[in-house]
């Protein structure tokens, strides 16, 4: 059965993603320009020199790594004590450091962590967790499309990072290992995960971005993280392995939710009228 699922999503996946790749315009991730509008202004702490840390609600922490583009991930105190990681800083040194903050503040917890997608800014610290004994959970789709576009992907990361002035980072994306989540659920699926009195649940809409990426949901804090799907800036950004025709279609569907906060993986805005937003980038985008 896994053999046969494997086959199909490989044949699917591979035939969409490669005419991504080869058709679309690619930008670098760094589109955070924010459109005309008031952005609250959380408390933040600084963890190294390229990651920052803001407490949005009691508990609920966002992470912003750029290294070199800003990216967000969650650090969360959920209801029972335990702490739940979603997508990870780029690289497993300053996911490292992350878990250091972690424990200074909260102390020995268990943890547990969730890859929203499979590029670098949704697993690329996996390894360090792993390390650490941390479960990570993922979609069946992410180690087939690590093993099929992974090194394309990295390919094209390096050709953003090919100026001199950005030595460091493509060195450290250069020797990143991409190492898929160890705990798989089947993509179609979703998956729910109980803290307590607290559910969280991860929803895939559709493709968007990529082909697989999903959403998470704290329902109990009417908190959506969006991730890459998700547009707080002013344009698409890498539409490398994007579905322009199919992205939209499945924004509409995470109406369903009810939305105070809504994350993206990119930017500084969390508003629930990012959806909107995002569908009117992308229709400018066609």
């Amino acid at each position: 059965m896994k053999s046969r699922f494997a086959t199909i999503i490989c044949a699917i996946f591979l035939t969409g993603c490669i005419s991504q790749m080869s058709q679309s315009i690619h930008e670098a991730p760094s589109a955070t320009k924010a459109p005309s509008m008031s952005i609250p202004d959380y408390a933040s702490e600084t963890i190294d020199k390229d990651m920052v840390i803001r407490e949005i609600q009691p508990g609920f922490h966002v992470v912003t790594h750029s290294f070199p583009w800003p990216h967000n991930s969650l650090l969360v105190e959920m209801q029972n004590s335990d702490i739940l990681l979603v997508d990870t800083p780029y690289t497993p040194e300053a996911t490292r450091e992350l878990l250091k903050w972690e424990n200074a503040k909260f102390g020995a917890r268990n943890i547990i962590a969730i890859n929203t997608g499979y590029h670098y800014d949704n697993l690329g610290g996996n390894g360090a967790l792993i390390a650490a004994g941390i479960g990570v959970y993922g979609s069946d789709a992410i180690p087939v499309l690590l093993s099929q576009r992974g090194e394309a992907l990295r390919a094209l990361t390096l050709s953003w990072l090919a100026d001199p002035k950005y030595s460091e980072y493509y060195k450290a994306h250069k020797d990143l290992q991409y190492v898929p989540p160890n705990t798989l659920y089947h993509l179609q699926d979703g998956l729910t995960l109980n803290f307590g009195n607290e559910r969280v649940t991860v929803y895939y809409p559709g493709p968007t971005h990529t082909r697989e990426n999903v959403v998470v949901y704290f329902k109990e804090r009417s908190i959506l993280f969006g991730g890459c799907m998700i547009l707080a800036g002013d344009s698409v950004g890498n539409t490398a392995d994007a579905d322009m025709q199919e992205w939209p279609k499945s924004i509409e569907k995470l109406r369903q939710f009810k939305i105070d906060l809504l994350i993206p993986g990119h930017g500084d805005r969390m508003d629930a009228q990012l959806i909107d937003h995002t569908l009117d980038i992308l229709a400018k985008a066609k």
